[in-house]
């Protein structure tokens, strides 16, 4: 039986991704698809060699009938360096789709229209529970327009704690109220959305978002 693929990079929780991408696509209506379990953790996903070497594994993987690439887009822009991630995808010409999202400027952004939602309550991952953010705590604003959403995260840990992706981020992920999120209208969960539903339908080879090259 096929499966789609998650391919995402940095020192979070790929587990918390892949919970994101379940729930969303339920919460969507899309038909059901098997996502492998265990996400896989490209390097230099920012650059043409590291998402050809990542896709050149799910080539050698012949279950693999979709493939969603997730990483963090810090400070450039989406618009120009997901279509230009996205035509170093189609040049290799896979067997299946592929959706490319960069989350702007991090994924713990998709968190801040949900964090008066999380405020007061616990972070638990299996054995591990740990303080969440602070009673009262919310956000107002551009959620896109901050830069270091895990130190602003920190800032405001109850118990003098610290935000730690391994730790935290899956149970955050796990608490994102979808409705909220999406009625926030950020761009980029935006584009996450509409890529799953691409995936749900798309055929070999197809890629998403339309590929070109980078002018800048």
């Amino acid at each position: 039986m096929g499966k789609g693929y998650l391919i995402v990079e940095g020192h979070g929780d790929g587990r918390a991704a892949l919970n994101l991408v379940h729930r969303a696509w339920a919460n969507l209506g899309l038909s059901p698809v098997l996502w492998d379990n265990t996400p896989i953790r490209g390097v230099g996903l920012h650059t043409r060699p590291g998402v050809m070497r990542a896709c050149e594994l799910l080539r050698a993987r012949p279950q693999c009938e979709r493939a969603l690439l997730l990483r963090d887009e810090d400070d450039l822009c989406p618009k120009e360096r997901g279509p230009e991630t996205a035509a170093w995808v189609k040049e290799l010409k896979l067997p299946f789709p592929v959706a490319v999202v960069l989350p702007h400027r991090e994924f713990e952004t998709w968190f801040l229209p949900c964090v008066h939602q999380m405020a007061g309550r616990p972070l638990v991952s299996g054995p591990i529970e740990r303080p969440g953010l602070q009673e009262g705590t919310s956000f107002s604003g551009d959620v896109e327009s901050i830069r270091g959403v895990k130190e602003w995260l920190s800032k405001h840990f109850a118990g003098g704690k610290a935000y730690k992706p391994t730790l935290d981020q899956l149970p955050m992920t796990q608490m994102l109220d979808l409705p909220t999120l999406r009625a926030a209208n950020v761009p980029s969960f935006g584009t996450f959305e509409r890529s799953l539903r691409f995936l749900s339908t798309a055929g070999p080879g197809e890629v998403y978002p339309p590929p070109r090259p980078f002018a800048g």
